[in-house]
Parts: structure tokens; sequence; C-alpha cells
């Protein structure tokens, strides 16, 4: 592939480890990348075609074992038979059904899969888990899924790769708990900036749509004050599950 094609970085990212990990895979394919950030609501409102002569690379973190269940993620963007390079991040549990899920979402907005990739960032409910990562081994592997997907669109009859996962998916399951404010919030609108899929109100942050709000916690992160958190026993108690049982360090996956 020629190091001067077009390449489109797209990700949904709230707390910022796909963003990373997309970024070094675009950048190994391409000295020109335009980015396009899926987390905000209104670039996802955006329409974006994209041709059989350009490539994406699209990075998704996995919630549950899925791809996040976010209105109009993907409704958007529409390919022509474009190659697409896939990426999905977890928290250092399992990659489940993301990648494949991901796959068939590409494929009914007409892209291609030519590679994809599991990687691992900071679990969303604990940064215990995944502490560090994307490390430079980590950013060294999604540079090589960069460019042995460019090596592999340079030969005419390429073929999809085969991905983990299962069809149908695993159910998609929700917490039971999800962030609010308390009396230190100071109506700053930080949270309400930063919130992904728009689940808090201006009129009053402390609150919490909790149908809409996807656990990505990218809220309590961004608030200046500590008055964001998860309060509940529940969230404590599956904390100290998942640090219990998540301690071995996974490794990337590639796929071509």
């Amino acid at each position: 592939m020629n190091q001067h094609a077009k390449v489109t970085a797209l990700f949904f990212s709230p707390t910022g480890g796909t963003r990373a990990y997309v970024e070094e895979i675009a950048g190994a394919m391409s000295d020109h990348v335009e980015t396009w950030d899926l987390t905000r609501p209104e670039v996802r409102r955006q329409s974006r075609s994209f041709g059989s002569d350009e490539v994406v690379v699209l990075g998704v973190p996995v919630y549950y074992g899925r791809v996040p269940e976010v209105e109009g993620l993907l409704d958007g963007l529409t390919g022509s038979d474009t190659p697409a390079v896939l990426a999905a991040v977890y928290g250092n549990r399992a990659i489940d059904d993301a990648l494949a899920e991901l796959a068939d979402l590409c494929a009914a907005r007409g892209f291609r899969p030519v590679a994809a990739g599991e990687f691992i960032a900071p679990h969303t409910f604990s940064a215990k888990i995944g502490a560090g990562r994307p490390d430079e081994a980590d950013r060294e592997a999604a540079r090589a899924l960069g460019k042995q997907a460019s090596d592999k669109l340079d030969k005419p009859d390429w073929t999809q790769p085969q991905l983990p996962g299962k069809r149908p998916y695993r159910e998609f399951q929700v917490a039971p708990f999800y962030p609010e404010g308390d009396s230190r919030c100071v109506q700053c609108g930080a949270c309400v900036r930063t919130c992904p899929v728009e689940a808090i109100s201006s009129q009053d942050p402390r609150q919490t749509d909790s149908e809409r709000c996807l656990r990505c916690l990218a809220c309590v992160r961004a608030c200046p004050t500590g008055s964001r958190a998860v309060r509940s026993m529940a969230y404590d108690a599956t904390v100290d599950k998942l640090e219990h049982a998540l301690v071995q360090p996974r490794q990337p996956q590639l796929y071509l």
C-alpha cells in the first residue's frame, strides 16, 4: 500500500485507550491520516462516504463482550468496498464477540475488513486493571498491525481475516450501577461535555439518565471536584472481584 494513500482513523473512545491504538495503527499505514472522533455525538450525526481507494482504521472499546450500544454509532459512515482495519480494546478480561460484531457492522455499511487486532487498556471500572496500557510493546503491536495490513493490501486477491467470536452474539448486559454527582458539584459542565451519549443534563449535572448511560465513567475522570462517582455496594463488589480475577496481563492479538 502506498504510504501516501488516504487513511481515516475512526474511533469511539470515551477514556482515550482506543484512540491511542487506532492512531498508532493509522500512523503506520500512511503519512496522511484524517481523524474522526466518533466519541462526540455531533460527529456521529455527520455523514461521511469512503471509496474503494481509501482505507479506514476503526476502533471501539469492548463493553460486556460486545460493541458498545451507542445510538447511531456507525450510521453516518458509508463505504464502497472500502478496506477496514478493525481494533477492539478491552480491559484485560476478554474480547468475547466484539470483533465479530464490529466486522458484521462494518460489512453492513460497505466496508471490507482486511485486518484486525485486539488490544488492552485500563478497565473502565478500575484503573488498577490494565494499568499502564498501552505500553510500548502494545504500541509496537498496533504499528505492526498497520504495517502488515498495508502489505496485505498490496496483494490484489487479499482475503478477510478469521476473527474470534460467536453468532448470535452474547447478550449485552448493562451494569445495575451508574455514576452520579453529589453536593460537591459546582455545575462546571465538564461531565456534560465529556459524556459521549448525552446522559447528563446541563440543568442538573448531578443527575444521570441511567437508560442512556454507558457506564464508561468518563465523567468521573473529568470531574474536577470529585463530585461524580459510582456509589454502590454492587459496584464495589464488582471492582473487588475483577481486581482479584484479572491479575495476569493479557497480550495483543493480530488477525490478518
